[in-house]
């Protein structure tokens, strides 16, 4: 059976919330119901059948198109299932999300998969700031993939606990800022002062950053065996990471905080 498809019938001109339109709330929904079915446009409650043409089909898979970076939350709160967009995606995509699988055909906003505990994440595009990062005063990302192809803004895995962050472009300052656990990997270029505050987990980069804080100390050359884990479960999940060889340059820190993290530089 087909995915169910959802064609924006024009761009929005305010911010379009499409939380609703998750997999396991859509899957039995009655056509009348689903045409019926309330998104915020702006301040206004607008039936979804007024903002979409509608092509029936299994919801277990949801097809978007037509979306804007206006379309704000797609996937969030996400528990199973999956959802394609065929177009770009606003902020907090696939925030909280806890399972499934959504990939955007484009690029995104900020907080792209913050605080998600689980599933994937796929962008073909670029990503906003703070991607797989951390709502103010909550605990960061614990657990989700995010495979982004091109290049995010500033603190990509922000306060991240568990996870797995692949950015195949470059990265903005502050890579790993406050990082608790979990691996983020920087294919292309990493702007300056990567992991303040970084407490543990991995910042793994193919290139020497523009700069290094000073709390960060050297451990010299080493070779991680753990490092080839680390490239099948990328390939598992449809990523890859130059590493000319297993050798990294070890940097342990930040010792203005609790030290334990570390940064790796291949080559």
């Amino acid at each position: 059976m087909p995915a169910l498809t959802l064609t924006l019938r024009a761009t929005p001109r305010q911010p379009l919330d499409l939380a609703p339109l998750l997999p396991e709330r859509l899957a039995g929904l009655a056509e009348r119901a689903l045409l019926a079915l309330e998104l915020r446009l702006g301040r206004t409650a607008v039936p979804l059948g007024e903002l979409f043409e509608v092509r029936a089909g299994d919801a277990g898979t949801i097809v978007l198109r037509g979306t804007t970076p206006l379309c704000d939350r797609i996937g969030a709160g996400m528990g199973c299932g999956a959802i394609r967009v065929e177009g770009d995606a606003g902020a907090l995509l696939g925030v909280g999300m806890t399972g499934g699988t959504i990939e955007v055909a484009g690029s995104v906003g900020d907080l792209a998969a913050a605080e998600a505990a689980g599933g994937v994440v796929r962008i073909a595009g670029d990503a906003g700031a703070r991607l797989a990062g951390a709502l103010p005063g909550a605990g960061g990302t614990s657990g989700a993939a995010v495979l982004l192809a091109g290049s995010c803004g500033v603190a990509v895995g922000e306060r991240m606990r568990k996870g797995l962050v692949l950015v195949g472009g470059d990265a903005g300052p502050h890579a790993a800022m406050a990082l608790r656990g979990g691996t983020v990997l920087v294919a292309g270029r990493c702007g300056p002062d990567p992991a303040p505050l970084m407490r543990r987990g991995t910042l793994l980069l193919a290139h020497p950053p523009e700069r290094l804080l000073p709390t960060f100390a050297d451990a010299g050359r080493h070779e991680l065996l753990w490092l080839t884990l680390l490239e099948r479960e990328l390939l598992r999940l449809g990523g890859s990471f130059p590493l000319p060889s297993r050798q990294v340059r070890r940097l342990h820190g930040d010792l203005a905080d609790l030290g334990k993290g570390e940064i790796l530089i291949a080559g």
